[in-house]
């Protein structure tokens, strides 16, 4: 029997069912959703598939599309798609019982269409990797790589810090520096609704649970706090600058994650174009032992020629397009997405 249903943005009336179906599919609550929207504002829609049962609305599927930046490509390389804004698809989901209905093609192809209609690009993060040939089909490529990992605080690393040292960033310190380190790859800048919401991922104030839902905290100009002063103690969370005495050395965004760990979501050294990746792994070790925990989780990005990369953003472009911008060759950088959103 055919559905029969429709794909629309998601209306104030929608909210509870929204809420409700983001909870049982990822676990977001109201007040996640809230701190979504007051980070990106204006720039982005929550697509609904709601079908029509005996004349009862029933939201079956969601997908939220939001500003996540503009394409840079690095000088010497001409692209009609450089410059580009990117659309990001994230929080892609079905209602347990709608599955197999093939809503989540149908609106993934929709929000990629509403993106290309306004000359911009469509990308996504999938959550797992086996979700990369669910996605191929629906004109998406693997095109954004990093290397993801864990290190422990007891490991033995290749690098030894004489006076290792953190200054918190504001957001906009932060995108300054990662420009810098990222110029010679291709790469995402951030927007500002992203930088927000990275920022409010990663405080202090609400590492491990839910962010504050004041995202105006998240200032992009303001003054970073200087959170160790508050506390008392050494503290590995947020906007980070790490610097060896005077030589900096790398920015990682950080959070406290499960019990004893923390996660570097973005974890970028100052040598290689981001991706040193023997230092980074030493700083991630050193950042776990300076706040107590025993492992960091890191991400970063990938060198030419890595065997250990994974693909972690699928672009909406043609293949022609994108071997405009990057073609593998030795010693060229692989494109680097940044945050994901799975």
């Amino acid at each position: 029997m055919k559905n029969n249903y429709i794909i629309r943005p998601r209306e104030a009336s929608d909210l509870e069912d929204f809420v409700s179906l983001r909870r049982r599919v990822f676990g977001d609550d109201a007040e996640f959703i809230e701190f979504f929207d007051a980070c990106f504002r204006d720039d982005y829609l929550d697509f609904l598939i709601i079908e029509d049962q005996d004349d009862n609305e029933v939201l079956q599927a969601s997908l939220t599309q939001f500003d996540m930046g503009k394409l840079v490509v690095p000088e010497g390389k001409v692209s009609d798609i450089a410059g580009k804004s990117i659309e990001m698809s994230y929080a892609i989901c079905t209602d347990p019982a709608a599955r197999g209905k093939g809503y989540g093609s149908h609106i993934t192809v929709y929000a990629r269409e509403i993106a290309e209609s306004s000359r911009k690009l469509s990308m996504l993060s999938p959550a797992e990797p086996s979700l990369i040939k669910f996605y191929e089909p629906l004109e998406y490529k693997k095109f954004m790589y990093a290397e993801q990992g864990s290190v422990l605080a007891s490991e033995h690393v290749d690098f030894e810090f004489s006076h290792l040292q953190t200054k918190v960033l504001t957001p906009q310190e932060y995108n300054n520096y990662r420009e810098t380190i990222l110029a010679n790859r291709v790469h995402i800048k951030l927007s500002e609704g992203t930088l927000r919401f990275a920022a409010g991922l990663v405080t202090p104030a609400t590492a491990g649970s839910a962010p504050s839902n004041n995202a105006e905290s998240a200032d992009l100009a303001g003054s970073a706090p200087d959170w160790e002063a508050e506390s008392g103690a050494p503290d590995s969370s947020g906007l980070l600058l790490i610097s060896d005495g005077a030589e900096p050395l790398a920015i990682a965004a950080c959070e406290a994650a499960e019990a004893g760990s923390l996660a570097a979501a973005e974890l970028l050294t100052f040598s290689e174009d981001g991706g040193h990746k023997e230092l980074g792994i030493a700083i991630a070790k050193a950042l776990a032992t300076r706040c107590g925990a025993k492992r960091c989780d890191y991400m970063m990005p990938s060198r030419s020629g890595s065997e250990t990369s994974a693909a972690l953003g699928m672009i909406s472009a043609s293949y022609e397009e994108l071997a405009e911008i990057y073609s593998a060759a030795p010693g060229e950088c692989p494109p680097y997405m940044g945050f994901t959103f799975g």
